[in-house]
């Protein structure tokens, strides 16, 4: 039954506008006790004529996003190595460049903060993701642990 659920939210979780795909959302599972966690996915851009037409004047950015059912606060975040230590800090956007646009572990990603639930593998959440020039996009988000991440992180190496 639940690969069922897996393959059905897979499906669920792509969404596409005007040549910008959103992909591969998934939430980890937080620690117990915790009342935040993080949101990852993927997008991809692709120049279309219909992206020329808006006559952009910058590059499109991931400005923000909402988790209206999971999280009070969402926040983009990046993550750099200083002085030897992983560090994330807050970032006001995140650049889209042409082709894909990972946000995962150990880079960029999304924060969701003040929890209204404590997720669990498996679970299902709409993500919208704010974007600056074209539509929002929009995902099912499913939550897995950290150690089903990692294992998918390995084999995307």
């Amino acid at each position: 039954m639940r690969k069922i659920v897996l393959l059905a939210a897979s499906a669920l979780s792509f969404g596409a506008h005007a040549g910008l795909t959103v992909s591969d959302c998934v939430i980890r599972e937080p620690a117990p006790g915790k009342d935040m966690t993080a949101l990852y996915l993927n997008i991809h851009f692709e120049n279309t004529d219909e992206i020329k037409a808006l006559r952009m004047p910058a590059n499109e950015d991931v400005v923000g996003a909402e988790v209206r059912d999971l999280a009070s606060i969402v926040e983009l975040h990046t993550t750099q190595m200083a002085d030897g230590v992983m560090k994330m800090r807050r970032v006001p956007k995140i650049k889209i460049l042409e082709g894909d646009n990972a946000l995962k572990p150990g880079g960029n990603h999304i924060m969701l903060k003040g929890l209204k639930a404590q997720p669990k593998a498996g679970d299902i959440y709409p993500v919208t993701v704010w974007m600056t020039y074209t539509e929002d996009l929009q995902c099912d988000a499913v939550v897995k642990s950290s150690a089903d991440i990692a294992t998918a992180q390995e084999t995307t190496k």
